[in-house]
């Protein structure tokens, strides 16, 4: 049976396992990537930032350790909305609408804990 518990924990623990796998394959490369299919103009913005990504990606998998976790979660899921956004018109506006899917797995999985937590989020903005 499909509780809001239950939901919430699965939700964080994939969202959380996404991060860690996608930060650890920037060390690592142990999954293709899609760096050279990209438009020129994104490469050049990705090798103007290149220097702090490492810090990034670190970054991502003490997130992605913190929702498995389940410390900090409510914290993580509002300041990580706005990245999910940018992942997704990132994508969108390379024109790489066959490889959109983890961009909407992380939005659906982020959208799907914040209506979770909402009741935690309402003294923001009350």
């Amino acid at each position: 049976m499909l509780t809001k518990a239950n939901i919430s924990k699965w939700s964080r623990t994939i969202l959380g396992l996404f991060l860690i796998i996608y930060a650890l394959n920037q060390f690592l490369h142990f999954l293709p990537t899609s760096y050279d299919s990209m438009p020129e103009n994104t490469r050049d913005f990705i090798d103007t930032v290149a220097e702090y990504l490492p810090y990034l990606y670190f970054f991502e998998i003490i997130i992605g350790l913190f929702l498995i976790i389940n410390k900090w979660s409510a914290f993580i899921v509002i300041v990580l909305f706005p990245l999910t956004i940018s992942f997704l018109i990132f994508n969108l506006l390379n024109n790489d609408l066959i490889k959109i899917w983890p961009a909407l797995i992380v939005a659906f999985l982020n959208f799907t804990l914040i209506i979770i937590n909402k009741k935690k989020y309402k003294p923001l903005f009350s």
